[in-house]
This record gives structure tokens, C-alpha cells and sequence, in this order.
């Protein structure tokens, strides 16, 4: 894993995934229900775990808001050290994004 990870940041300077695929839930939960079926909790995270592992730097961010205005996100992961490369590519997704101007109260 480790090395196919290496060798996708040689290629590439980052490289976007979705976020997790579900709102945030309680500690413990092996299940979820999506569109009526039953799936384990390891199957929404099948993009996060890999990159994890790795260890590479990684952000996620609340990109744009889906149905029922629930949080959609993305996540960048770049090259070891390459946290500029990250927070450049956020920056420029957010110039974009339609929620870019909601934020939680203070």
C-alpha cells in the first residue's frame, strides 16, 4: 500500500478523494444505512483507511452541501513535505466552492 501510495505522489502533486460518505455518528456504530441497504462501517471508508495507513499529509474540507444540505467533502493528499501543496489546492477549491461563505457560529 505503502508503495503504491509513493509512487502516486511521484506522478502527481496531490490528489483528491471524497470524504467520508456519512454525517457524524456515535462511537461504535457497525452499520450504516445508505439508500435502504445495510453496509459495514469499513465499506464508506474504503478511500480514507489506504491513505491513513500511509501517513501522507492529508485535508479534508466541507466542499459543497448534497441533499437534505448535508456536508459533502473532499480530501487532498499530497507528497511528504508538501503540505503547501495542500493548503494551495484548499485554497483554490474553496474560491469555488457554493458554501464557501457559511460558517458555524462562534
Amino acid at each position: 500500500m505503502q508503495a503504491r501510495a509513493d509512487a502516486c505522489v511521484r506522478i502527481y502533486d496531490a490528489f483528491l478523494l471524497p470524504a467520508l460518505s456519512v454525517p457524524t455518528h456515535e462511537h461504535g456504530l457497525t452499520r450504516f444505512t445508505i439508500s435502504g441497504q445495510m453496509v459495514p462501517t469499513s465499506h464508506i471508508q474504503t478511500a480514507a483507511i489506504p491513505v491513513n495507513l500511509t501517513g501522507l499529509p492529508t485535508l479534508a474540507m466541507r466542499f459543497v452541501s448534497g441533499s437534505e444540505c448535508l456536508p459533502v467533502g473532499v480530501r487532498r493528499t499530497a507528497n511528504w513535505h508538501a503540505e503547501f501543496t495542500i493548503l494551495h489546492l484548499a485554497t483554490l477549491l474553496e474560491s469555488i466552492s457554493p458554501v464557501r461563505d457559511q460558517h458555524s457560529a462562534i
